[in-house]
């Protein structure tokens, strides 16, 4: 499991399930949409929280949904039973690897410390012009606008380039999502020519 599927998204979430409840539903909605499109969804492989959610929205519209999972949480017993797909990896970093490079976009959820990890990951390799798909930042409850703030002050301050706001859209509401996927400004591994300022 290395290649690149088409059209395939990998879409970073949480597992939480003590957030508001509009999360999980926000990830159940974008899960039906990407599946009705006709895309792949790659994500974490967890059956809770915006997870799960997120898997049994793609699974009801009769989407394909493949989950990579850490060893560690599988044996907590918190992989999602019905998935067309379950590989089992043996760390967070393999995880985020098959993910991403399995994917021709990104999507990020609202999420925790792994959520911002793996996002601020994927802005970096593209950064880099190693990933040169899209990333799409659904920014439900304007949750995303801190991390949005302190993105636009790396640029202010000089520790990125104007240009590097480009690597990311920030949309409102999943029915934003694949709209905003298709419309993406192309990127190149010539961003590698400002990558450092």
């Amino acid at each position: 499991m290395s290649e690149r599927l088409t059209n395939a998204v990998c879409v970073y979430c949480a597992s939480s399930s003590s957030c508001d409840a509009e999360y999980h539903t926000v990830a159940r909605r974008l899960g039906g949409l990407l599946a009705r499109d006709g895309r792949t969804i790659i994500y974490g492989g967890s059956r809770i929280g915006s997870m799960g959610a997120l898997a049994d929205g793609a699974l009801a519209a009769a989407g394909r949904v493949i989950g990579v999972l850490p060893r560690f949480l599988k044996d907590l017993e918190v992989s999602h039973d019905g998935l067309t797909e379950l590989h089992v990896v043996e760390d967070m970093r393999a995880r985020k690897h098959l993910m991403l490079s399995r994917s021709e976009a990104v999507v990020a959820l609202p999420g925790g410390c792994g959520t911002f990890e793996e996002l601020l990951e994927a802005m970096t390799l593209k950064r880099l012009g190693v990933y040169l798909g899209p990333i799409v930042i659904v920014n439900t409850r304007d949750y995303f606008a801190p991390l949005l703030t302190l993105l636009e002050s790396a640029v202010r301050e000089r520790f990125m380039d104007a240009r590097h706001l480009a690597m990311w859209q920030v949309v409102p509401d999943p029915e934003d999502v694949v709209p905003a996927l298709r419309a993406a400004p192309p990127w190149t591994a010539a961003a590698r020519r400002f990558a450092t300022l």
